[in-house]
């Protein structure tokens, strides 16, 4: 395996954590339970105890480790500014823990809802959603050794990864009783990913050097001192792409994204209960077809069944639990996570907890 392998291994473990609007409990009524707006606050949570599919007994690698465990929290809120047009907006931050390092990660959206269709009889509601969102974070670094046959890369270090989406969403919702509703949307967007500068660390002919990664451009600086005996070379350059390797189109893909989905929704005294269902494709740039040409496996498909329990503890004061899972982890909701070398780890069913408090007025 080439030696340049270890960088899309280390880049690998440092994207890692992010976080996506919930799609799944899309509604073209909001006003049923927020007359003129709502404010939100979450908490969400993984760890071993609560790894239902045990992924990590699954991977030996991993297994026994804190890689996978999940700690968010975020803020989300929405406002009427006139019937059937609402405005909303989130932010939040999480952090995901590989083996030996936790990443954090800070998260975004906007979104205009604008219901063009009243519900009149058996005529659902029909709206129109726009959005943008994204992930970011200042900088990522990954202290975890990632050794190949020939080299060993000690460090990497990442600024600014992140992802952003442009989102449009179609929603119909038809009223079952005055306690009770069904919606289904569609959605399409785009998605591109982006980084700053790319360092790392590592050691070749028992002499540390700094790395620098600019584009396919390799370029290794002596870090002194440095005993070795005989010559010491003060600085070395090479290129990815000699070896087949496009590390820009591997970790920084553009692509596009369809997504559908049914929930519902049922109220019976202070309790409302949802469920939902949502069904996500994506069809990536340069880097699956990569992953192809090399007879790897790649993922384009996300299912996610999502539950959710309101209890009203105030008149405009809700407290809620919530349950995602997911068949193929969270590419849909953090694309950052998704390149050339994770791609092997999206195989893997995951399970997210949130509790949660809202306002609604």
């Amino acid at each position: 395996m080439s030696k340049h392998w270890f960088f899309l291994c280390g880049y690998a473990a440092v994207l890692s954590a992010a976080a996506a609007p919930l799609d799944v409990f899309l509604t073209a009524t909001p006003e049923t339970t927020s007359p003129k707006g709502y404010l939100e606050l979450g908490s969400d949570h993984m760890n071993g105890t609560l790894d239902v599919f045990q992924v990590r007994n699954n991977d030996p690698t991993i297994a026994g480790t804190q890689a996978g465990d999940y700690h968010g929290s975020y803020i989300t809120g929405g406002v009427r500014l006139a019937e059937g047009l609402w405005l909303s907006g989130g932010l939040g931050r999480r952090t995901l823990s590989s083996t030996s390092d936790s990443f954090t990660y800070n998260s975004w959206q906007v979104s205009g809802l604008y219901r063009f269709v009243e519900p009149d009889g058996y005529r659902p509601a029909m709206a129109m959603r726009l959005s943008a969102w994204g992930n970011r974070a200042k900088a990522t670094e990954s202290t975890t050794a990632v050794v190949v046959p020939g080299a060993r890369l000690n460090s990497v270090r990442i600024t600014k990864p992140a992802d952003q989406q442009l989102q449009a969403d179609l929603i119909s919702t038809w009223n079952l009783t005055p306690s009770s509703d069904v919606s289904v949307n569609f959605g399409v967007g785009r998605t591109r990913l982006s980084y700053g500068v790319l360092t790392a660390t590592t050691t070749r002919n028992g002499c540390n050097f700094n790395v620098t990664f600019t584009g396919n451009n390799i370029q290794g600086t002596l870090v002194p001192p440095c005993n070795t005996p005989g010559g010491v070379v003060q600085q070395f350059f090479d290129s990815s792409g000699s070896f087949g390797v496009d590390v820009p189109s591997e970790i920084a893909w553009n692509g596009t994204f369809f997504q559908t989905g049914v929930n519902g929704r049922w109220q019976r005294g202070s309790w409302t209960f949802l469920a939902g269902y949502m069904f996500h494709v994506v069809n990536r740039g340069a880097v699956d077809d990569i992953l192809k040409a090399r007879g790897q496996k790649s993922f384009t498909q996300n299912h996610n069944i999502t539950l959710q329990a309101n209890y009203k503890i105030l008149p405009n004061i809700t407290v809620f639990g919530r349950t995602q899972i997911t068949s193929n982890l969270f590419f849909n909701d953090i694309p950052v996570t998704y390149n050339s070398s994770t791609a092997e780890r999206f195989d893997s069913k995951y399970t997210l907890y949130t509790v949660g408090l809202r306002a609604d007025f």
